[in-house]
């Protein structure tokens, strides 16, 4: 099947897919120790398959699955040639972010590639997946030959170091599979020294849940320290990515969609505050940062603007104080008491009577009894 893997990759070159490898379905307990020790710490997100079973054997989700099909492509981009308006109060989305939503680029390129392998070899079973399978994207990646793992546990690949996005499709096609690279990490802890929120530890231990990608799209309440970290961040973290010396002098991203859609880099965060469903369907719905939803994108914008200490900030909080979101209300009302304690409580002692929500009315009454405010 040497004649049909060959005829395979150069297709995927010609639709435009970077890395393509292959690897076979045998189950990954090269990564069942890394795995479970993170789940007996407690360092996993919650975004994770749940089976630990399932993440380490293919044939738990395609029992007929004889081959892995990786794939790979660059998103990285020149952001100093795109944002041209200056503004005082912008946010920050991570790279993943910039572009048109990166699941629905790499299915429709692994539909391709499936219909492709149909054509040539004829009719067979599939599963595909863009970081919605229970197996490791980057496991797979890796022991298909695609690059190997930093200490950052993301996938670093020697042309496009680690700004890749990653999908797979599982074939009961055999094909011969690719030997997985040698490890070329350097060893410099830039990432561990550098993640600004303390989530990498040696030995490719990832705390999730400190992990400001992870955080910024969480649906939990953000504690104080957390939000303090987030910085301008509205979406994601690249930080670990930005200081590993294998991003220096990447290969930019061929592929238009990757490329930034209007402001999607860093938005303007007053606009963001009082975005519309409509305005947020047309620009930060169709990237990737989308499927949260607008008001965690908007709660994001408030913690960001809360971080500049930029007391005049409070005049644009005031209007979401009768938002509809209890969400939005809540850190509204935290933002005001952060930036202008004093000026807060005449504030909420005047809106306290309006507000009807029981937990909202309990945290304003907290505010009020706290005598540090």
């Amino acid at each position: 099947m040497r004649n049909l893997k060959d005829k395979i990759k150069m297709y995927g070159k010609d639709i435009g897919i970077d890395l393509i490898g292959f690897t076979s379905a045998k189950p990954f307990y090269e990564i069942e120790h890394i795995l479970r020790d993170r789940e007996l710490r407690g360092y996993l997100s919650g975004f994770e398959e749940q089976d630990l079973r399932k993440r380490i054997e293919p044939k738990k989700t395609m029992e007929d699955v004889e081959t892995i099909i990786a794939i790979g492509m660059s998103y990285y981009v020149d952001d100093g040639i795109y944002l041209t308006e200056e503004s005082q109060y912008r946010g920050v989305f991570s790279r993943t972010a910039w572009g048109r939503d990166y699941h629905q680029v790499l299915m429709e390129k692994l539909i391709l590639l499936m219909k492709y392998i149909e054509e040539v070899a004829g009719s067979f079973q599939y599963k595909l997946f863009v970081d919605t399978g229970p197996l490791s994207d980057r496991a797979i990646a890796w022991r298909a030959g695609l690059g190997w793992f930093g200490k950052n546990n993301m996938l670093i690949t020697k042309e496009y170091g680690s700004w890749v996005f990653l999908g797979y499709a599982m074939i009961n096609i055999i094909l011969e599979p690719d030997e997985p690279m040698r490890d070329e990490c350097y060893g410099c802890n830039a990432c561990i020294l550098g993640c600004p929120a303390g989530a990498l530890e040696e030995g490719y231990r990832l705390n999730a849940k400190k992990c400001l990608s992870y955080i910024t799209q969480t649906k939990s309440s953000i504690d104080k320290e957390s939000r303090e970290k987030m910085g301008d961040r509205l979406y994601g973290c690249d930080t670990c990515q930005q200081v590993c010396p294998h991003n220096l002098n990447v290969k930019t991203s061929q592929n238009k969609d990757f490329y930034p859609i209007a402001s999607s880099m860093k938005p303007n965060l007053i606009e963001l505050l009082h975005i519309d469903k409509s305005q947020f369907k047309e620009s930060i719905g169709k990237t990737s940062a989308g499927w949260r939803g607008k008001n965690y994108i908007r709660r994001n914008s408030i913690i960001a603007l809360v971080n500049t200490k930029d007391r005049s900030i409070v005049k644009y909080l005031l209007p979401l104080l009768k938002d509809e979101s209890t969400m939005i209300r809540e850190y509204a009302i935290w933002g005001i008491m952060e930036l202008n304690p004093k000026l807060g409580k005449s504030i909420l002692e005047e809106y306290k009577h309006k507000e009807k929500n029981a937990h909202i009315k309990a945290l304003i009454a907290r505010y009020l009894e706290d005598d540090d405010n």
